[in-house]
This record gives C-alpha cells, sequence and structure tokens, in this order.
C-alpha cells in the first residue's frame, strides 16, 4: 500500500499521461486508420502505427517531467545489442535459401514494432516502478499493458492473453533489469510476434531452426561473458 501511496503523489500523473496517450494513439490505429484506409489495414506503416503509442507516450513524459528512461537502446554493451540484430538476419540469408530474405524482412520489422512497445514499457514505466516489489510491478504492468491492446478478447481467450503477457513481463523484466538494453527487450518480444502472427515463416523447418538457434545466441552472448567473469573473480 505504501508503494501505491508513493505512485500516486510523485509519480501518478506522468504514468497517467504515458498510458493516455499510449491508449490514444493506439485506439486511433486499430479503429479510426482502418476506416480512414481501409486498403491499408495489413500495411507496413499501420502496424507499427499500433505500437507506436508507448513510445509517443514516454517521449511526451520525458518532455513534460524530465524524466529519463530505465533501459537504453543499447543496454550495458553496444556490442552485443547489435548482434542481436544482425545474427539472426545474417543466419536467415545465408542458409534459408525458401524464406531468407523475406524471413529477414519480417524479423527486421516485427523488432521494429516491438522497439515502440519496449520504449514505453521497459524503456519508461519501468523506471517509474524500479523501487515496487518485483511481484507486483510485473502485475501492474501486465495489466496496463493487457488493457492497452484495447481489441483484447474476452473470456477464456482473455484470460490466456493476460497469461501469456503475464509470463512475457516476467521475462522481460528480468531481461532489462540485467541488460538495460531495450534491443534485446525488443527482439525477443518481435521473435514472439513473429511466431504469434507466423506470416508463413513457420511452415519451414530450417526457418524455425535458425530463429531459435538465434534466440539462444542471444542468452549466450549476454549471460555467459558475464558468469564466467563471476566465477574467475
Amino acid at each position: 500500500m505504501a508503494n501505491i501511496k508513493e505512485l500516486l503523489k510523485r509519480k501518478g500523473l506522468p504514468i497517467l499521461l504515458f498510458y493516455l496517450c499510449a491508449v490514444a494513439c493506439r485506439s486511433i490505429a486499430v479503429y479510426v486508420l482502418p476506416a480512414i484506409a481501409p486498403d491499408g489495414s495489413h500495411s507496413l506503416w499501420q502496424q507499427l502505427c499500433e505500437g507506436l503509442g508507448p513510445t509517443l507516450g514516454a517521449l511526451v513524459v520525458m518532455c513534460f517531467f524530465k524524466k529519463k528512461l530505465f533501459c537504453s537502446i543499447m543496454g550495458a554493451s553496444p556490442k552485443r545489442s547489435v548482434f542481436c540484430i544482425l545474427f539472426p538476419i545474417l543466419l536467415l540469408l545465408l542458409f534459408d535459401r525458401t524464406n531468407g530474405l523475406k524471413g529477414a524482412f519480417i524479423f527486421l520489422c516485427c523488432v521494429s514494432y516491438a522497439f515502440l512497445e519496449e520504449f514505453g514499457w521497459r524503456g519508461y514505466l519501468m523506471g517509474e516502478l524500479a523501487n515496487w516489489k518485483r511481484p507486483w510491478r510485473i502485475l501492474f504492468m501486465t495489466t496496463l499493458w493487457f488493457f492497452w491492446h484495447v481489441n483484447v478478447p474476452l473470456g477464456i481467450n482473455g484470460c490466456i492473453f493476460f497469461a501469456i503477457l503475464l509470463l512475457s513481463s516476467w521475462g522481460l523484466d528480468q531481461l532489462a533489469n540485467d541488460t538495460h538494453s531495450l534491443v534485446l527487450c525488443a527482439c525477443l518480444h518481435g521473435v514472439f510476434n513473429l511466431f504469434k502472427h507466423n506470416n508463413g515463416l513457420l511452415d519451414y523447418r530450417l526457418t524455425i531452426v535458425l530463429l531459435a538457434i538465434s534466440i539462444l545466441s542471444w542468452f549466450v552472448v549476454w549471460y555467459y561473458p558475464f558468469h564466467r567473469r563471476n566465477t574467475q573473480s
């Protein structure tokens, strides 16, 4: 309760402004833009607009309240963050002759969309809640994230979706704390979206294997060097 009271006193207005901007932008992208341009409902720019809200909300709050990001774009290691983007692209282009170019493009699009979300959720909001106990922070952020989607499913499907977001929030919260890299968070978030929407890529076993290798490599390059350094010291 003390954390909640502190939030309302010192951080309530910035968080409220952030969330209103995020939800408003999402609502426009989901309900207004398809009515204006019905033929572009599945276009790249319109899908990116759906994820723009958290970034826009974070930038507005940073401008008006002089807030700083909890995570930076590259985090604790720019080299590792760049690796997270380039390695999957190279794998797909070099080894996947069926889906290589298409897969690399869709991967970049999914990561770009995810980055727009992560800039707000893990970049800004997580910093505002950094002093909260982790379970409460994750639950609070998951709830905001769930309703931000505006067109959330109802009933059992809604419960499943909330559970997926809760699990994702737990994992991304840990990654953000450990690496402070928005790029890494966006890559994992983006790959999850890629698997969720398929886009025809998952019909080929090689594509799935290359993506799985990429995910494994991200954890190796981020966590193994730190673990080795700690054990040697």
